[in-house]
């Protein structure tokens, strides 16, 4: 049910969101031939892009959108090999509006990624 309060998508949020749409696509067409590593820069790209359309979302009165947006930036960046980021926006999404199996999915997502997380060694960041 779209929310009556909403405004209208920006110029510049449909080309961001359209840029994003591209990235996803060659990331996706890569991962799926086996291409992982060449598809991780795409990922992340395509991570950063979600990471900011999701906020703007937020501001337009389209916050189940924006969780959207970060339930998918957050899947890159797990794609990519950053589960730590991972794990924060799927938290991010949590505790925005979602409806219930969507929240059901996304918490065995963020499951997952905690135990991939565990597993992982340590770097440090010093």
């Amino acid at each position: 049910m779209p929310n009556p309060k909403a405004k209208p998508y920006p110029k510049g949020l449909k080309a961001a969101m359209n840029q994003k749409s591209e990235i996803l696509s060659k990331a996706q067409a890569l991962w799926e031939v086996g291409m992982t590593e060449t598809a991780q820069p795409l990922w992340l790209s395509a991570a950063n892009y979600e990471e900011h359309i999701a906020p703007m979302l937020d501001a337009l009165g389209r916050e189940l959108e924006g969780a959207i947006h970060r339930i998918s930036a957050a899947s890159c960046y797990e794609k990519a090999g950053d589960p730590s980021r991972a794990v924060n926006l799927y938290r991010a999404a949590l505790s925005g509006p979602l409806r219930d199996d969507t929240r059901q999915e996304v918490e065995n997502m963020l499951r997952a990624c905690l135990i991939a997380l565990n597993r992982k060694p340590v770097k440090s960041i010093l």
